[in-house]
């Protein structure tokens, strides 16, 4: 098969950093244009000017509230062992969702989407944005669209990166210098990262994704991702430790995954999942998610998914593996239509796949199942096959967490040597990263903004 690029990765700096006062000082310039798509496809890619983000951002990835009443009814999903399970329930979680395109700067407009896709398919439960309306990172305007996916029995994988700031490299020619802890810093991605976690802080966000096939171009420089995500962790901690944090005490460890690329298959993949794994959970996402585009035959593709699942269930690794992206190129498949007969009674047949979101609803002509990014957008022959799948999934065996094993970090994958990422330091980032830029808690609230609900 062939592989696609994404181009929002590609990015070359255009200036080395100043110093971090000078960059925070520049940050509310660049906020209007921090989000775009960041799928695959062959989009112009912009070249960022990097700033930090501006002021107001064993269960192993939540906390779970008791409250009398609130304006939210979908419970946080957590990770247990090597799966997904609801917090309140205790049921496994079998996540079967579609990308969803960037609607534009109307957030009705990612709301009308949003109902047309649950019209279609009314047990779809999650939803993978790329990119967002410029109003989310600098306001709740988003909470609409939260609330409504709440409603609608929806979760949300939130994007951890952005593009004209809050970005990963994808040319060493960007980072200065030209290491993992130069690339961590290049984009100011920590930034943006704390930013959505203000942003996001809701029951429904199933995972903040730190990163999109940045392994394809720079895989010697990955242990900043380890970085990327070890901050994000220990801000989440420092929000719900910190006496001046509003979430004191409420705010959830929300999980994040990291969606790989296909490059080299089972070869490329697997030690990358070992990687990302491996060491603590301080350090380690709590998802590994791959971009899987395998399935472009349906004898050879059940062969490739079943080799997938027999080693993924053999690997128990600590925490979820997930298809972030699932469908092969068009332009690969007979007929340039796609069957999804992956989807038909797909937990059954792989079970250790805690669930996949199709790619995509709109954004990239090879993978489009609908002809605009709108909610009135034409449905395509290859969406038919998709929706007319999602009625054929089948069953969703339940198991019960069962103990993990955590990987070794290995010093080289696919021949390149792998630097520790200790040697990746973290960075100030400003009010972003201050227990004031912590969330609001989603929990209802006393005049003081404070939740009155207790964690248990």
């Amino acid at each position: 098969w062939l592989k696609r690029v994404n181009p929002t990765q590609f990015i070359s700096q255009n200036g080395a950093m100043g110093s971090a006062r000078a960059v925070i000082f520049f940050a509310i310039a660049a906020f209007v244009l921090a989000t775009s798509l960041q799928g695959c496809g062959n989009k112009p890619a912009p070249t960022p000017t990097p700033t930090p983000p501006p002021s107001p951002p064993t269960t192993t990835t939540t906390t779970t509230t008791t409250t009398a009443s609130s304006e939210w009814t979908l419970p946080p999903i957590e990770v247990k062992g090597s799966h997904l399970y609801d917090s309140k329930t205790g049921k496994e979680f079998r996540a079967k969702g579609i990308g969803m395109p960037n609607s534009g700067e109307d957030v009705k407009e990612w709301i009308a989407v949003l109902q047309r896709i649950k019209s279609i398919a009314s047990n779809l439960n999650v939803v993978r944005l790329y990119g967002l309306p410029t109003c989310a990172s600098v306001s709740d305007c988003f909470k609409a669209f939260m609330l409504e996916a709440d409603k609608l029995g929806v979760y949300v994988l939130a994007p951890g990166t952005g593009t004209t700031w809050g970005w990963l490299p994808g040319s060493a020619s960007a980072c200065t210098p030209a290491t993992a802890d130069g690339c961590y810093k290049a984009g100011a991605v920590l930034g943006w990262g704390q930013t959505i976690i203000q942003r996001f802080n809701y029951p429904n966000t199933l995972a903040i994704v730190v990163g999109n096939e940045f392994d394809m171009q720079m895989l010697p420089f990955i242990p900043a991702l380890k970085a990327y995500v070890r901050d994000l962790k220990a801000h989440m901690k420092m929000c719900n430790t910190n006496d001046a944090s509003l979430t004191k005490g409420q705010m959830r460890s929300i999980p994040l995954m990291y969606a790989c690329s296909d490059d080299r298959g089972n070869e490329g993949v697997f030690p990358k999942a070992d990687y990302m794994f491996c060491d603590t959970e301080a350090t380690s996402v709590d998802i590994f998610g791959l971009n899987v585009e395998r399935w472009c035959d349906d004898s050879a593709g059940k062969v490739v998914y079943d080799g997938i699942n027999s080693f993924i269930a053999g690997r128990q690794y600590p925490g979820s593996f997930f298809f972030s992206e699932m469908g092969c190129s068009k332009t690969n498949v007979a007929g340039h239509v796609r069957t999804w007969t992956q989807v038909h009674d797909f937990f059954n047949d792989f079970p250790a796949i805690d669930g996949f979101t199709a790619y995509t609803y709109s954004g990239n002509k090879d993978f489009d199942m609908f002809d605009s990014p709108l909610a009135n957008a034409t449905e395509n022959e290859d969406g038919q096959h998709f929706f007319s799948g999602m009625k054929a999934l089948g069953g969703e065996p339940q198991t019960n967490p069962v103990p993990s094993k955590r990987p070794t970090c290995p010093s080289t994958i696919l021949g390149d040597a792998i630097t520790s990422y200790h040697d990746v330091q973290t960075y100030n980032t400003g009010p972003a990263g201050e227990p004031s830029g912590c969330p609001k808690p989603y929990q209802n609230s006393n005049d003081d903004g404070r939740s009155d609900v207790v964690v248990v």
